[in-house]
């Protein structure tokens, strides 16, 4: 059985930190836009859509329910892509996809499934869909490569006691720093911090370990501040001169889960 926090701690830390819940998505509005300088071009039919300032990516919260996350841009090729990614999926691992973009390239990054097998994940390196699943068997990730690169994809999900809790699929030309920058979120150990009501979700307590968490609004508000001046002074917006390409839902990745 999980441990409970004492509900005198409004937040609590919640591990495996794919089973977080969604958490507050305003958090990535404000640093977009905030940091970033990314539009809020937001309508009634979106919790949240952002355009980066050069009118590549886009970033959209759909309101429909189930909700989910599209991301989709173009490559200085001019070949668009697309991700799609559940709602109740952690937003921390939306941001870290789209931060992904807007850094440097490093000069050599693990590959997704090195680097998960690298963290305790159970690899098969099949010819057509090679995959990684998780240590407690809830989350797999499959790379579809199907007979062309116009075919390939990734995708992953978490199932826990048959029922689906969220899914996330990166159509062909996704940049491979947003798929790495997913893996890297799947492959960490690290907690989330989550509101203690409402925590673990709802079937999954025996999957979910809890912590006690000091952490206040206060405290929120000022992590979420730092993170605003740092993406000012120390990252810059993405850039390039392809094409831009309109937020819709209609992606490959969507037609794809």
């Amino acid at each position: 059985m999980p441990h409970r926090p004492h509900h005198a701690f409004p937040y609590v830390l919640v591990s495996p930190n794919y089973l977080a819940g969604g958490g507050n998505w305003e958090h990535l509005t404000k640093l977009l836009v905030r940091g970033y300088g990314w539009q809020d071009v937001s309508t009634l039919d979106h919790h949240s859509a952002l355009t980066s300032p050069d009118g590549r990516l886009h970033v959209v919260l759909h309101r429909q329910t189930p909700g989910n996350w599209t991301l989709r841009g173009s490559t200085p090729h001019a070949r668009q892509w697309a991700a799609v990614l559940d709602e109740h999926l952690p937003v921390e691992y939306v941001t870290a996809t789209v931060e992904a973009l807007l850094r440097p390239t490093a000069p050599k990054e693990p590959g997704v499934l090195d680097r998960l097998h690298a963290a305790g994940w159970t690899t098969q390196a099949t010819t057509r869909a090679p995959s990684a699943l998780s240590p407690d068997g809830l989350v797999r990730i499959t790379h579809h490569r199907g007979d062309s690169s116009e075919e390939s994809r990734w995708h992953a999900e978490c199932t826990v006691k048959g029922r689906r809790w969220w899914t996330a699929t990166f159509s062909a030309h996704t940049p491979t720093a947003v798929v790495g920058a997913f893996a890297a979120q799947l492959a960490s150990p690290d907690p989330l911090p989550r509101m203690a009501i409402g925590t673990p979700l709802y079937g999954c307590e025996h999957h979910t370990r809890l912590l006690p968490c000091t952490l206040g609004r206060e405290d929120e508000s000022a992590q979420l501040a730092a993170r605003i001046a740092h993406a000012r002074t120390h990252l810059r917006p993405g850039t390039g001169t392809a094409p831009p390409v309109k937020p819709t839902s209609n992606s490959s990745a969507a037609r794809a889960r």
